[in-house]
């Protein structure tokens, strides 16, 4: 690793833990959100695609079930509602009431990956919430430097000295891949970091009349 780059990785730490306390309170003003959304999610059934167990015990509400779909996932506590399937989050097949998926769709470069997980979605539940990192946020999140999120992957595998892990999205990707759902931006000292993804039931939209 060349000199630059490990300026470049001691920011991207310091920058990460300083992020991770500001985006405390977005976090929380998320779960409202989602509580707003999904009003009866303690009777719904979730699937998690790319998830973790840990994001659902620290998470303030409880669903009936959770079955979270993973590649790579730790030993689970056991837990009568919560299950951890070891599998291609890409290749689900089956059905539930709501399809979370927090911070996969950035997970995956290639466009045809993306297309695949949108149609996982559709096919496994009439109802969703996703969120990825917005590629409109002028700092990259995995290095914290500006418009690098912007370069050729070749370019940012120089600068950061690792092969890119995020890839944010448009506002208008997902507008495209997920038509009729509700897109908010998450801010950050006024800028959209992230874009929350919902489609509640048919009669019940959050933030409409």
């Amino acid at each position: 690793m060349s000199q630059p780059q490990r300026l470049v990785r001691a920011w991207s730490v310091r920058a990460g833990a300083a992020r991770t306390q500001v985006e405390a309170g977005v976090r929380a003003r998320r779960w409202l959100w989602f509580r707003e959304a999904f009003p009866d999610i303690e009777r719904l059934r979730v699937v998690d695609l790319g998830g973790c167990a840990e994001f659902w015990w620290h998470a303030p509400v409880r669903p009936a079930h959770v079955r979270v779909v993973t590649t790579a996932e730790r030993a689970a506590e056991p837990a009568p509602w919560l299950a951890v399937e070891a599998g291609d989050p890409l290749a689900w097949n089956g059905g539930c009431d709501l399809v979370v998926c927090d911070g996969l769709l950035d997970r995956l470069a290639a466009p045809t990956d993306r297309a695949r997980l949108a149609d996982v979605v559709h096919a496994s539940a009439e109802r969703y919430w996703l969120r990825t990192a917005a590629r409109e946020h002028p700092l990259d999140p995995q290095t914290s430097l500006p418009a690098v999120h912007l370069l050729p992957g070749r370019v940012r595998t120089r600068i950061d000295g690792c092969a890119p892990r995020v890839f944010p999205a448009r506002r208008a990707e997902l507008a495209a891949r997920f038509p009729g759902s509700v897109v908010r931006g998450e801010r950050v000292a006024g800028l959209v970091s992230s874009w929350v993804v919902a489609k509640p039931r048919a009669d019940h939209v959050p933030g409409r009349p």
